[in-house]
């Protein structure tokens, strides 16, 4: 019995690397070598599992897909727009020079 499953085995081994020339066998996941054990053939549990491998990728891709479309954007620091009087009398003549549009504006707000 042990010698019919080995020859087997062999043969299902030669129709993989016939179909599959660029996967070596010892990249195949553990689930694909479970499923052979079961009684599926090799190059069927692997057809399956990379199968089920794409089918999730793209699930995924969907899903961030979706999840962009819905995002209100990258969140980036918002250059602080309005100054208070007191935060403009703490500012060095530098950082009046950079601010003076966001002050000006500020200004306007003071009351």
């Amino acid at each position: 019995m042990q010698e019919k499953r080995f020859a087997s085995l062999g043969k299902e081994c030669e129709e993989f690397g016939t179909l599959y020339p660029d996967v070596p066998l010892s990249s195949l996941p553990e689930s694909v070598w479970r499923a052979t054990r079961e009684g599926v053939p090799l190059a069927a549990a692997y057809a399956l599992e990379e199968r089920r491998r794409l089918h999730a990728e793209e699930q995924a891709r969907r899903a961030n897909l979706q999840n962009r479309q819905r995002s209100t954007g990258e969140l980036r620091p918002v250059a602080n727009d309005f100054f208070s009087p007191a935060e403009v009398r703490a500012m060095s003549a530098a950082e009046v020079r950079a601010n003076y549009q966001s002050i000006m504006r500020s200004m306007q707000k003071w009351h």
